[in-house]
């Protein structure tokens, strides 16, 4: 994994079913869209797939459940560390996910893999965040 992302965006922006996820992992460790499959698509699910896919690489993730705690005594091992957070989409009612860095107790967005760059809905909580080492 990279420690500044690189810009790869989305092209399928089906809500719910879109690249968004690919896209992000592909940010993170430098690779063309291509190279990194779309992740929901596989039917083993996204997390098992992501998981599959670093270790092929030598790598790993840890996926972290954000809630009223914030999960923030595991959260602040990975400041400095990008990460891919989940939340609520601000283009509708689905779920959307970006590149993002922890930084002194708070998520700072890096790069948004959809065109419009509008990043999350922050109204609405973080639903989940997934590091990768």
């Amino acid at each position: 994994p990279l420690s500044t992302p690189i810009k790869i965006y989305q092209d399928d922006f089906s809500p719910g079913k879109g690249n968004a996820l690919q896209a992000a992992v592909a940010s993170i460790f430098g690779l063309d869209l291509s190279n990194v499959p779309n992740f929901i698509e596989i039917p083993k699910g996204y997390e098992a797939a992501i998981r599959t896919f670093c270790h092929d690489r030598g790598s790993d993730c840890f996926k972290i459940k954000l809630g009223s705690d914030g999960g923030s005594d595991i959260l602040s091992k990975y400041n400095g560390k990008l990460c891919i957070l989940r939340g609520k989409s601000p283009r509708g009612d689905f779920g959307h996910v970006v590149v993002a860095k922890r930084e002194e107790g708070a998520f700072e967005m890096m790069h948004d893999p959809h065109p419009e760059e509008t990043f999350l809905d922050e109204v609405e909580g973080f639903g989940w965040c997934m590091f990768f080492t």
